[in-house]
């Protein structure tokens, strides 16, 4: 109950005699010394937390591949230390258990090439020396082993990186041209078992530390011409405006049912044959065949042309600088739908304009059709778009 004053005998209520009343009252001594003991338990439990729980678990840490500049101090500090001022808001998860340039190419690209950034699964090896050999360029790959301890002597870890060892050794083309970065640790800390999907986390760590002016973000399963790289050389004056190149992917379709990867065409000219008699057609995810925002009819002109009909869920694979003229992908999203897309409707809000390279197509084709990872659920946002 509030005091009551006597207007004959008591003085009159005012702010400083309601507060020093309040403060005496027993409700609110209770909640000042509920939430003084709540903040001593919180701050000690996140102290103990952070000294026993957040230490990394590298009883044996994994050594590099390559050798360092031993004058530097930088080469030998902790990733801990050196990504914690590099990338501030990245979690200390990835931070402490990335080892960069694991594997590092032998090959130094030139400055205006462009380098494919991907993921690379612990099954995936024969898939990266598909790439490297259809690419015959520049490599950027991240390598993401889910293991719960970041020992060198985890079975899992030992088995994977002699699967590598042994691969860089015999591959000429994989010594030359790739880069893998090694990333190992849990996906998340509730579920350290998960299986590893490419997301933007994945992405940006292959854009960074890429070795070229441009980047190609590609995804899995896709495979680039071997004209396709030279192609997209040529229109490096886009770039440079910070302007995005796309590529257009080519999928068989049902009429077609024999194909191979002995199947691929070559040139433009080919590609056209197969898409006229409907045995290809170009894909966007969520889009049916030829129907997407990268417009078929306009692909059929064969010249450079401008995605007129941008959609916030367009997809496609691309071209961009690496530099910090474009934004990095937002790591908010952690599932592989919604990764891409945020990506590039940040750098087309940003005000870069999208361009299409007829010439410079891609190939859709699943080498592994038993693989239970290759059919995800895929939204139609076509027909969301429509019903809107």
């Amino acid at each position: 109950m509030l005091p009551i004053f006597s207007s004959t005998n008591s003085p009159r209520l005012t702010p400083k005699t309601f507060l020093s009343w309040l403060i005496t009252t027993r409700l609110v001594r209770i909640i000042v010394i509920s939430f003084i003991t709540f903040s001593a338990i919180f701050s000690f439990t996140h102290l103990f937390r952070g000294f026993y729980f957040g230490r990394s678990k590298i009883l044996h840490p994994i050594s590099r591949t390559y050798d360092t500049n031993q004058i530097s101090p930088l080469s030998e500090m902790n990733n801990l230390y050196r990504f914690s001022k590099m990338h501030s808001k990245t979690s200390k998860l990835f931070t402490d258990s990335l080892y960069p340039y694991y594997y590092r190419a032998e090959r130094t690209p030139e400055l205006d090439d462009i380098t494919v950034t991907t993921f690379v699964s612990q099954q995936g090896f024969d898939d990266l020396i598909r790439l490297a050999e259809a690419w015959q360029g520049p490599v950027s790959a991240v390598l993401h082993v889910p293991t719960e301890t970041l020992d060198d002597k985890d079975p899992r870890i030992v088995n994977i990186l002699a699967t590598y060892n042994d691969l860089y050794k015999r591959n000429a083309i994989l010594k030359q041209n790739v880069d893998i970065h090694l990333l190992a640790g849990p996906v998340s800390i509730n579920n350290v078992t998960i299986l590893p999907r490419p997301t933007n986390f994945h992405f940006n760590i292959a854009r960074f530390f890429a070795r070229s002016e441009f980047v190609l973000f590609l995804d899995q399963d896709t495979w680039p011409t071997q004209r396709a790289r030279k192609i997209l050389r040529k229109h490096k004056e886009i770039l440079l405006q910070n302007d995005i190149l796309v590529l257009p992917t080519f999928v068989f379709t049902e009429l077609s049912t024999s194909h191979t990867s002995n199947d691929f065409p070559r040139s433009i000219e080919e590609l056209t044959k197969l898409a006229k008699r409907k045995y290809m057609g170009l894909k966007d995810s969520g889009w049916s065949l030829n129907k997407g925002p990268t417009s078929y009819e306009n692909w059929l002109k064969k010249k450079v042309y401008n995605v007129s009909d941008y959609e916030m869920h367009y997809q496609p694979n691309f071209v961009v600088r690496r530099g910090r003229e474009l934004p990095w992908c937002t790591e908010r999203f952690d599932n592989f739908e919604n990764s891409k897309a945020a990506c590039l409707l940040q750098m087309y809000i940003s005000g870069s304009e999208l361009w299409v390279i007829p010439e410079a197509f891609l190939i859709e084709y699943h080498y592994n059709r038993h693989s239970y990872l290759l059919k995800p659920i895929e939204s139609k946002w076509e027909v969301r778009i429509l019903n809107l």
